[in-house]
């Protein structure tokens, strides 16, 4: 079975095009150098986030950034620690400590090319946009409160606990343990952060916040929280390849987070590549199965060389394409870059404030949230979808994220069914007056049909005959009615074994009360089901014609026949 998937799957065409023009080749360059330089402090943020040595999310954006643009399905991708993941990841940090990471990471990536083999990389588009705008605002306030201890500098704080009321109530608690150096840094930061990024800048706000915050903390030899203080020193030299993070008994533990890994990571590097194919000229789409299998690469990658999961990020993406990126070859040199910042700059990150991380990923927070786009569907979006909002959100920051998709998912199909379920699946066809007064869009065929022959019971169905709809057909159809029932099916696109079911049982029951029960015009493929299921012809009790017309005639010479045999001496 997956030998032709994996046909399908050939990664020849995903391989940077080293034959583009070399102007071409020089734009993705200089793009990839400039998503570097912003991934370098980002990475350094989200790995401290999560509880992990800085390292570790260094090395992610390294190897996960650079095996998935060049084995994925998106030309501008740009892969690495992302805050979309942060609570997750830290809820495994909290459970099985921060070794369970590059086992989580082994895992996902181990889904998330099954995902990509199996093509559910199609499947994610019917994912409502208000449970994504939900989960993401949820993630957004889980990461901004997260970040409150190291923006204010605060102290003797728990960080074992994970339920979001527990967090903001130990904050409140340890209010009085304010740092004013670090609260100082971090509030600056986060104000400068907002109103220098309102717009595109050339040079990334993230790092000027890192760069001036760790100059004034060493001149001014403030007493601040660094990266040193908490994590050491940072290595500066290339890792060894290894697979002695892999322990058999913990992954079995991690099979249900590494799973909800994989989805929201699918889910997040998918949001991307669609952005990104929005902001190209070309019109050229990217491939969501092949997308899902170089992201589980570079997850399977990463962990070997010290990192954690990944996923595209939708920020770095964006600005990989604003900077002028055509091609996977700006994520290569992205990772590339990374990795020359990290050999020539890890000695020094050690002195980076805390705080300084804190509101980075506090600003970051506020983008992933979308606050105006929040704000403007929960004031013009229907009154029902809010449900699904609202509850995605509240779910996501007080309960579990896998569980807030789930449910809002089930929430918004619900809804859906709900709408649905009021729209009628079948209507009596209007009489002949009511037809010439134009009051419905029935061919003057049918109308005249309906005029000729008022004894005929003339009902259109219309829609998907199926679990949500079957139930009203059964309740609008006559049962006991001798008289012969037209059922026009030429609006009826889909029919499922529920719908099939409610038609058999319609047609039996008016067989056992003498009366005839038409299926007409319904659409090849329709009409094969019916046959199949036998609703047709000699094989069913009801007759399926390609016209109403045809249907009629037939039926009635075969009732006058019926007549005349059983008069005849």
């Amino acid at each position: 079975m997956f030998v032709p998937l994996a046909r399908g799957l050939a990664l020849r065409s995903s391989l940077p095009r080293f034959s583009m023009p070399r102007d071409e080749v020089l734009r993705n360059v200089i793009a990839g150098a400039i998503v570097g330089v912003i991934a370098f402090p980002l990475s350094i943020a989200l790995a401290v986030a999560v509880g992990v040595s800085p390292i570790a999310g260094l090395y992610t954006a390294v190897f996960a950034g650079g095996t998935a643009a060049a084995l994925g399905g998106s030309r501008f991708n740009i892969t690495g620690p992302t805050a979309a993941l942060v609570p997750l990841l830290l809820q495994v940090v909290v459970s099985h400590g921060v070794r369970a990471l590059p086992v989580a990471a082994f895992l996902a990536g181990i889904f998330l090319v099954l995902m990509g083999l199996l093509r559910f990389g199609r499947l994610i588009r019917f994912m409502p946009h208000l449970v994504i705008v939900g989960f993401t605002a949820g993630i957004g306030v889980s990461i901004a409160f997260g970040q409150v201890n190291n923006l204010l500098g605060l102290s003797d704080t728990d960080a074992q606990l994970v339920h979001f009321h527990e967090r903001v109530m130990d904050t409140v608690a340890h209010l009085g343990t304010i740092e004013p150096a670090s609260a100082v840094i971090g509030l600056l930061s986060v104000v400068f952060l907002l109103v220098y990024q309102a717009r595109p800048r050339r040079i990334p706000g993230a790092l000027l916040v890192v760069v001036v915050a760790t100059v004034a903390a060493i001149v001014l030899d403030l007493k601040v929280a660094t990266v040193s203080n908490r994590y050491g020193a940072l290595p500066t030299s290339i890792p060894t390849p290894s697979f002695d993070f892999l322990d058999f008994g913990l992954a079995m533990d991690l099979v249900p987070a590494a799973a909800a890994i994989a989805v929201l990571a699918a889910v997040e590097s998918l949001l991307s590549a669609v952005v990104a194919d929005g902001m190209a000229a070309d019109g050229v789409r990217h491939d969501a199965d092949r997308e899902l299998v170089g992201q589980g690469v570079g997850n399977l990658v990463a962990p070997v060389f010290g990192g954690i999961p990944a996923t595209a990020a939708i920020a770095r993406t964006a600005a990989g394409v604003r900077s002028g990126a055509t091609s996977r070859l700006a994520g290569v040199v992205h990772a590339g870059m990374v990795l020359a910042l990290t050999v020539v700059l890890a000695s020094v990150a050690g002195d980076i404030p805390l705080a300084a991380l804190a509101a980075i990923l506090v600003v970051v927070a506020y983008r992933i949230a979308d606050v105006p786009e929040l704000v403007r569907l929960i004031r013009t979006a229907p009154r029902e979808d809010l449900l699904a909002l609202v509850g995605t959100v509240l779910v996501t920051v007080f309960l579990d994220l896998t569980f807030a998709i789930a449910l809002g998912v089930l929430t918004s199909t619900v809804l859906l069914l709900r709408r649905l379920h009021r729209i009628p699946v079948v209507a009596s066809i209007l009489d002949g007056a009511e037809a010439e007064a134009g009051e419905n869009d029935y061919s003057p065929e049918l109308k005249s049909l309906v005029r000729d022959y008022p004894n005929v019971l003339f009902y259109n169905a219309q829609g998907v005959l199926s679990f949500h709809s079957a139930a009203a057909l059964e309740a609008s159809l006559p049962r006991q009615d001798p008289r012969p029932l037209v059922i026009r099916m030429r609006d009826i696109h889909h029919v499922d074994s529920s719908g099939l079911m409610a038609l058999q049982a319609i047609v039996e029951q008016r067989e056992r009360a003498g009366g005839r029960t038409l299926l007409t015009g319904a659409r090849p493929e329709v009409e094969a089901v019916l046959r199949r299921f036998g609703l047709g012809g000699a094989l069913g009790p009801a007759e399926v014609s390609p016209t109403s017309k045809e249907a009629l005639r037939a039926t009635l010479a075969s009732e006058r026949e019926k007549h005349a045999a059983s008069t005849s001496p």
